[in-house]
């Protein structure tokens, strides 16, 4: 009897300890580099999108309280399983960043780094959550989130031999703004500064112009009844005309994008741009972040799930269905197993 009623003691604890921490290892320990046919020496890549914290205004607090320890647990299990060469996040870390005021942002920043802390080199690039779409985006905040995460409108970056070339999606406007313009400079001195060759691998929050996601397959593709939807250029988009300037300057092998919070693969005339899924389960039931294999001539990709929320919710009740029929069992059986002794 004393055995049944330590399991039913202790047997809450134990389903709580793997839903809210071993989980994580064990459905990511699934996931693997994948290896390059004809490298043997390659960079690896960590790439993830839209983390999304939250902010001061909106959502429940327990809603932040879960959603910010899922991450927070995601990321101990990649980087204790992966430990990858380089991070990149592809904007819209923040939820709230565009409204937050300097105490809000700092605060914002510590969390940040608390929940991501950084074991190997991270890149941030910036989201309209960060800053604000282009009509609402300023200098002040653009310049403390550059400031904070150490970059510009756009980047190049060369690492162990490859290179990256990072933007500020909404500084992609073409209307002729200051923003714009630096960026638009910026871009034209990275492209000028390329060898005949080098071809990089660009890095955005918004993905290049496609009309919708309706040729995006995939169990995270958007939904069926969403696909159809066409993009609304600047907004959901880069528009086309900043896509084929980018194209025809920078020359990308591949492109990664985050914003939609859905996963595609996008061919853009030879070449292909994956669109990151969220990385948070307020935006998704399956998030996921991508190992990407790095070469000077090659890359691979794997697209590694986190564990699902409904999973999680259905061991819970399932636990907890199977501790109350137990515990029944056991004062039922106490009950007359004490009823025989006064007979």
């Amino acid at each position: 009897m004393n055995r049944y009623l330590l399991l039913v003691i202790f047997s809450p604890g134990l389903v709580f300890f793997y839903c809210e921490y071993l989980i994580y290892f064990f459905v990511q320990s699934s996931c693997d580099w994948p290896k390059l046919p004809q490298s043997n020496q390659s960079l690896r890549a960590l790439i993830l999108a839209d983390t999304h914290l939250l902010g001061p205004y909106r959502g429940h607090w327990f809603d932040k309280l879960r959603r910010e320890w899922q991450m927070s647990m995601s990321w101990l299990a990649a980087n204790t399983l992966h430990s990858p060469d380089v991070v990149f996040f592809l904007g819209d870390i923040f939820d709230e960043g565009k409204w937050a005021n300097q105490k809000q942002y700092e605060h914002y920043v510590e969390r940040f780094k608390q929940m991501f802390p950084a074991n190997s080199p991270h890149h941030v690039l910036v989201g309209n959550h960060d800053v604000g779409f282009h009509y609402m985006m300023d200098g002040i905040k653009l310049n403390r989130f550059y400031k904070t995460f150490n970059l510009s409108s756009s980047d190049v970056l060369r690492l162990g031999g490859i290179t990256f070339v990072t933007i500020n999606s909404m500084a992609m406007e073409g209307d002729g703004c200051s923003i714009c313009k630096e960026a638009e400079k910026r871009i034209n001195s990275i492209a000028s500064s390329l060898k005949d060759n080098e071809k990089p691998i660009l890095l955005q929050h918004f993905p290049l112009f496609r009309k919708s996601d309706a040729v995006c397959e995939g169990e995270d593709s958007m939904p069926d009844e969403e696909k159809h939807t066409e993009f609304r250029p600047k907004l959901d988009c880069l528009s086309r005309t900043s896509s084929i300037w980018l194209l025809k300057s920078l020359k990308p092998r591949v492109v990664f994008s985050g914003h939609t919070h859905h996963s595609c693969v996008y061919n853009h005339s030879g070449v292909t741009e994956f669109s990151v899924p969220s990385f948070s389960w307020r935006n998704r039931n399956n998030p996921s972040y991508f190992l990407v294999t790095i070469s000077p001539d090659e890359h691979a990709v794997f697209k590694c799930f986190m564990p699902q929320e409904s999973t999680v919710i259905r061991v819970y009740t399932i636990s907890l269905l199977v501790f109350i029929l137990t515990s029944l069992l056991l004062c039922d059986r106490r009950y007359r197993t004490g009823h025989i002794k006064m007979l």
